[in-house]
């Protein structure tokens, strides 16, 4: 039988490769003088402090060799609030000289400019930054000369169209690949597609809601040398036309890889002609050899089903069948916005898809090749469902014989709880999706239910039991007494080891500090209260008394506000894991009662 301890060293560091630096630090290296021995020449490591207390970043600090890191995130977020600047206090960062991946999530002018001085000298092939700041000269000026670096290939952005207009793309730039998560004119596209001479793939993301759109099309840019990119994929929540589309990807004749969403509504019927799209391709794109796409528009009263019959019929031709090979599939559903028609692809991707409102009747459904039991692939990195509605809905449509679901890849799954747990619901989430890939999980209860409690404990338990790379566990009671009890005392102060953050709405101060010193193993707490401000106080002041260095902010945050229409300022709190030690007052392992305000 083999063991770690008989593998040769080189397979042990591959093996490494597939572990988070906490499970190698924290649970190998302890294990034995030779594991111990093995874990310090390991030269690839991956820094990603996002689920890591204070108190473990400070003791990474003092056991990793630096010039052994070749990926390093950070985040200043609001759950590790100041992270980045505890880093630059325990770390030399002028020593990662073999870093080749920086990250930096939501970081302030002054932390960019003490990375910008030594960043030339790592080795680096990607860099991704996110930052909200106001200073947009600043951060671009910043910007601009990291992407001087002669080794970057691979750059991603996400921040204000201030900031992004102002980068200064240097002459010498050699990336191949760009990521930009808020694209807001066309005129974005053609900006970056004329500076950029080596790029090879772009990606355009739409994240931001309410941002103004600009539908014009701008062609001034210098676009000859265009021949070279061979992926696009563009995300929008506002509306794609015809020509619009047309008149990027004229410039664009050696794409392999071409991915169109379409959010909202679109009011371009030509979008949904297959035709239209094939003559195209034939004249334009001729290397394309992978085509994604989602569109959906609102259909008139006077449209019925056989609308989706002559569109899809377009999408019939030895062209998409034979020669490409690309399967299409159409739908006609009815939900309370009315009845919409959905185009699309039958390998979606998108970076969220919700089912939280997914209420939609399918009316009628059709493949272009004939075939409408296949399953489609939804590949996904968040996913939203209100489990009680879609496990009825697919019930009654794979008794209809429609199409199934399957979604790949999904990190956060969010499930909208209703009256009561439906039955076989881990079992049948594991048929539509991989549970041991989810890192996130977000429970809500909606609005208004009588929530059924009885048994949730143990369902909550499987589900963890089946989720083991699981670090997030977020619940949103909505203020139900019932639930919130039983959430406290069989959920949140029973969290398995492997769990680093957890959300929670929270009655009064003695909850929090019941999971403040029993949940030992947590990196960072999240507590909603409608109180935000004078709770934070009462904590600051808690965590004070107990001399834990823990950091505690109030931070903006949407996630649970989203389905009962109030604003939360939530209280974040970065822990010390030292904090529960620290504690003189033994926690009972009785069933608390929770005490309410009067």
């Amino acid at each position: 039988m083999y063991s770690l301890q008989t593998l040769p060293i080189e397979l042990v560091h591959r093996i490494f490769d597939q572990l988070d630096i906490q499970t190698i630090i924290f649970s190998i290296r302890s294990t034995c003088k030779l594991l111990y021995a093995i874990t310090n020449t390991y030269n690839r490591c991956a820094l990603n402090f996002r689920y890591t207390s204070k108190s473990d970043l400070l003791l990474m600090s003092l056991i990793i060799d630096p010039k052994n890191v070749i990926s390093l995130t950070l985040s200043d977020e609001n759950e590790t609030h100041s992270e980045i600047r505890f880093m630059f206090s325990h770390f030399h960062i002028d020593q990662f000289t073999r870093l080749r991946s920086l990250t930096l999530s939501n970081i302030k002018y002054d932390d960019l400019e003490k990375f910008q001085k030594h960043i030339m000298n790592y080795p680096l092939k990607r860099f991704s930054i996110s930052s909200n700041i106001l200073d947009s000269t600043k951060i671009a000026t910043s910007i601009s000369f990291i992407l001087s670096h002669h080794n970057l290939r691979e750059f991603e952005f996400d921040g204000s169209e201030q900031i992004l207009n102002e980068i200064q793309w240097p002459v010498s730039c050699r990336l191949e690949h760009v990521t930009i998560a808020q694209w807001y004119s066309w005129s974005t596209v053609y900006f970056v597609l004329s500076h950029l001479p080596f790029l090879r793939a772009l990606v355009l993301k739409d994240d931001s809601a309410g941002v103004s759109f600009k539908h014009s099309i701008i062609t001034q840019y210098d676009i000859k040398q265009l021949c070279h990119l061979s992926s696009l994929s563009l995300n929008s929540r506002y509306n794609l036309t015809t020509d619009n589309i047309q008149s990027l990807l004229v410039h664009l004749p050696m794409l392999t890889h071409l991915r169109l969403i379409g959010l909202q509504h679109l009011s371009d019927i030509f979008l949904f002609d297959g035709f239209q799209w094939e003559n195209f391709i034939e004249k334009k794109l001729s290397a394309l050899k992978k085509f994604e796409f989602w569109f959906r528009k609102q259909l008139n009263p006077h449209e019925d089903n056989t609308t989706v019959e002559s569109i899809i019929s377009t999408f019939r031709t030895s062209f998409w069948l034979k020669t490409k090979g690309w399967f299409v599939k159409c739908d006609h559903v009815e939900n309370r916005y009315g009845q919409q028609l959905y185009l699309y692809s039958t390998t979606i991707c998108q970076d969220s898809f919700d089912y939280l409102n997914g209420e939609n009747t399918i009316l009628r459904s059709a493949t272009n090749n004939m075939n409408n039991h296949s399953a489609v692939i939804i590949n996904t990195q968040r996913l939203s469902l209100d489990l009680n509605k879609y496990i009825s809905n697919d019930t009654q449509q794979n008794t209809n014989g429609t199409t199934q679901y399957l979604f790949q890849n999904v990190r956060e799954l969010t499930l909208m709880i209703g009256s009561h747990w439906p039955m076989r619901s881990i079992k049948y989430l594991s048929t539509i999706l991989n549970l041991s890939n989810l890192q996130i999980i977000c429970l809500h209860c909606k609005h208004r239910s009588h929530i059924e409690t009885h048994g949730l404990d143990a369902v909550i338990g499987t589900l963890f039991k089946y989720t083991l790379n699981l670090r997030s566990f977020q619940i949103n009671c909505n203020n139900f007494q019932t639930m919130l009890s039983m959430s406290l005392n069989d959920i949140c102060l029973k969290l398995p080891h492997h769990i680093k953050h957890l959300a929670t709405d929270i009655i009064n101060m003695n909850d929090a500090k019941m999971i403040l010193e029993r949940a030992e193993h947590l990196s960072n707490v999240t507590f909603y209260r409608r109180d935000t401000y004078s709770f934070a106080d009462e904590i600051n002041i808690w965590l004070r008394q107990h001399a834990s260095d823990s950091i505690c902010k109030v931070g903006r945050d949407f996630r649970f506000s989203s389905y009962n229409d109030e604003l939360h300022f939530p209280v974040h709190i970065w822990l010390n894991n030292s904090l529960h030690k620290q504690s003189n007052t033994p926690v009972s392992e009785k069933r608390v009662k929770r005490t309410h305000y009067t």
